[in-house]
């Protein structure tokens, strides 16, 4: 599993950043070494690309997480989880059950998601101190957002990601297609 993380990192750097800053970070003591703690491995890539880039960690990986919803095969399994953006995000307690099913020691934090009296959702992650996963899931909401066509207002605290939704349809989403019928975002 370590190395399917290192991997996706690896391309992340690659195709945003180019081939040179992958060349230049594959040299470095730290990737050498072959560290085996998996809480260091899954960030160590993006740690190091951050300090060369001069960019916080936790950016790095806000933008990861936006990248993958640009993978298409990755935006197919997210985009099956609702049909509007606020059903997708009432839906997102149940990821870490749907990446365990493909990568069971994918260590995914549990996820609960509320909605608050003002129609604000938010969602909730389980406290791990090194946890990298509510960066992550802040770029992979803000991303969803884009493909449906929201527009949203994102928060992190501590434990919890606070999702503002100012309009749903304000912007044409990306064309999603399900057994060949195309289907417009925001359209029953």
């Amino acid at each position: 599993m370590n190395r399917l993380v290192s991997r996706a990192i690896e391309e992340f750097l690659r195709s945003t950043y180019g081939e040179e800053l992958v060349q230049e970070l594959d040299g470095t003591p730290e990737a050498e070494a072959g560290v085996t703690d998996p809480a260091r491995i899954d960030v160590s890539g993006l740690s190091r690309a951050g300090c060369r880039l001069s960019k916080p960690l936790s950016e790095m990986l806000e933008d990861m997480g936006g990248w993958m919803t640009r993978i298409e095969p990755i935006r197919r399994l997210l985009r099956f989880s609702g049909r509007d953006f606020k059903d997708f995000l009432l839906r997102l307690d149940e990821l870490p059950g749907r990446a365990n099913l493909v990568l069971p020691t994918l260590p995914v934090p549990r996820l609960q998601v509320r909605t608050s009296e003002r129609g604000v959702q938010v969602m909730i992650i389980d406290p791990d101190p090194k946890s990298a996963w509510q960066f992550l899931l802040v770029g992979l909401i803000r991303g969803m957002a884009d493909d449906y066509g929201a527009l949203c207002l994102i928060a992190i605290d501590e434990v919890s990601i606070r999702i503002d939704i100012w309009d749903e349809q304000f912007a044409e989403g990306r064309l999603f297609s399900l057994e060949g019928a195309s289907v417009m975002l925001g359209t029953t």
